[in-house]
């Protein structure tokens, strides 16, 4: 197609490449303008109609047009990308952005379009600060059939992926991937090889934003995940509803640093995946107290959960637990390997197959299970790096990371008993875990109701307890919901 530029507009320098056209600074009548021209006759026609519709303040607006689609002129607000912009601003200023995106997309869905391609280089930042949508070419009607896969490897929803029809719930995933950008500068899935990014987003689940930027508030890393769920059901929304919990989230307290562990931790992301493509498995995690079972164990629980898995209480009666996961939607449990009996009902699940995951804490490998199929992880230590991420996060002077690091040996529980000041010695306890063990001793608590009790967040709690469960004061239930003495421990 000829270069054929509008006459309205004097052609200033180029700006970049879009899905569907080459993109200039131009001047007109009004002031400067992003013209876009179409690489092939009427190229830009879907775009244009999609933004004759849409007319949102966080929405790059519409100037001028050609009406068979060769060009469209569109409000110059500024040519910074929202990941190039984002570096080094303060966290508030990026979920800001997130959340005007977000307001965005729930204008554009209350149309009955989706974007279809979300990303950090189509949000641009205005001199204000304030955010600016563009690239609309691969907007489509929801009551469109599925098209051509359209938008950009590492950004784009797994439902589009496996060739099904996109709607808002895709846009949100796209949403997750920028507010991902913003907080880490890493991408949700990251491989030398870029074909891979075709199809991570359908065998695992992304990391924690947490584990990459320390003291990130609890509440933004649950929704980041959320987002990014592998279930489109499973994703927060609608986007109107997500603006306001991004910023209601900068207002809860961080979340303690989940570090070290990365291959067992990506393990256990993909074992989540493949429960959900209908293949069970049962994973015992075996290690000394305070090696980081527990805590590989719930972070495994939480991903389950938001990708809708029904979490089964380990505690209950054997043979009603054999009758809860053999219910026929995917379930994961907990259990204590360590616990009367455990040993005997892990090798009938394994044997039974029921559809669920089965994770099991215990000391040293279960040679029966291994024999019929059973997976065995021991946790990696911490490395020199993971406890100076662990110490930033508890806001103590990363400087002493090789101190601690050697004082701990690399064990998450030890390290966090050091750090919190945490002894087995009753009288060298601080108040926080006298308090703790005194409310105990009159029976069994939920992890919520103990936060009640003492003034503190439930993170913040675990905080100190985890030391005293890794030391051997405490015991928890295996989904971690529920905390006893440790004598009274009878799985």
């Amino acid at each position: 197609m000829n270069d054929l530029f509008p006459l309205a507009f004097k052609r200033l320098r180029p700006l970049g490449r879009g899905a569907s056209g080459r993109v200039w600074l131009a001047e007109g009548p009004s002031g400067l303008v992003a013209v876009k021209l179409a690489t092939t006759p009427g190229g830009l026609r879907r775009e244009l109609e999609a933004l004759r519709a849409v007319q949102h303040r966080y929405v790059a607006r519409l100037i001028d047009w050609s009406p068979n689609g060769d060009w469209i002129a569109m409000e110059y607000a500024s040519n910074e990308r929202a990941d190039v912009w984002g570096r080094g601003q303060p966290m508030p200023v990026l979920v800001e952005l997130a959340a005007q995106a977000a307001e965005a997309l729930a204008h554009i869905h209350g149309l009955g379009m989706v974007h279809g391609d979300l990303k950090p280089s189509n949000v641009l930042v205005a001199e204000d600060g304030t955010a600016r949508l563009i690239d609309l070419g691969l907007a489509r009607g929801r009551e469109l059939p599925a098209l051509d896969l359209g938008g950009t490897l590492g950004f784009i929803a797994p439902e589009i992926l496996r060739g099904e029809r996109p709607g808002p719930e895709a846009d949100m995933y796209g949403l997750g991937v920028l507010l991902y950008h913003l907080l880490t500068r890493h991408a949700p899935f990251r491989d030398a090889d870029p074909a891979a990014l075709g199809y991570l987003p359908l065998t695992t689940l992304p990391e924690p934003p947490s584990s990459l930027r320390p003291r990130l508030p609890r509440a933004l890393d649950d929704l980041v995940l959320a987002l990014l769920a592998r279930r489109p059901a499973s994703r927060p929304s609608p986007a109107l509803k997500v603006a306001g919990l991004l910023r209601a989230a900068l207002s809860t307290p961080p979340r303690a640093p989940l570090v070290g562990m990365a291959r067992e931790r990506e393990i256990l992301r993909r074992h989540v995946v493949d429960l959900l493509d209908g293949k069970p498995a049962t994973i015992v995690l075996h290690g000394t107290a305070g090696s980081g079972r527990r805590t590989l164990i719930r972070e495994c629980v939480r991903a389950a959960q938001r990708e809708g898995v029904r979490v089964v209480p380990g505690g209950s009666d054997r043979r009603a637990l054999l009758a809860e996961l053999g219910q026929g939607s995917p379930a994961i449990v907990a259990l204590d390997g360590n616990a009367q009996g455990v040993e005997t009902l892990v090798v009938r699940i394994i044997t039974e197959r029921p559809p669920c995951l089965t994770l099991v804490r215990a000391d040293r490998p279960m040679m029966k299970t291994a024999r019929l199929g059973g997976r065995h992880l021991c946790p990696s230590p911490l490395s020199l790096e993971d406890v100076a991420r662990v110490l930033e996060g508890l806001e103590m002077d990363r400087r002493r990371a090789e101190e601690f690091h050697r004082l701990s040996r690399g064990t998450p529980g030890t390290l966090l008993g050091l750090a919190l000041g945490i002894s087995v010695s009753d009288d060298t306890l601080e108040p926080i875990a006298r308090q703790v063990l005194a409310l105990i001793s009159t029976g069994p608590q939920t992890i919520t109701t103990l936060a009640e009790r003492v003034g503190l967040s439930e993170h913040r709690l675990l905080d100190h307890v985890e030391p005293m469960i890794d030391r051997g004061l405490l015991t928890a239930s295996g989904d971690g919901a529920w905390l006893m003495e440790a004598r009274t421990d009878n799985g």
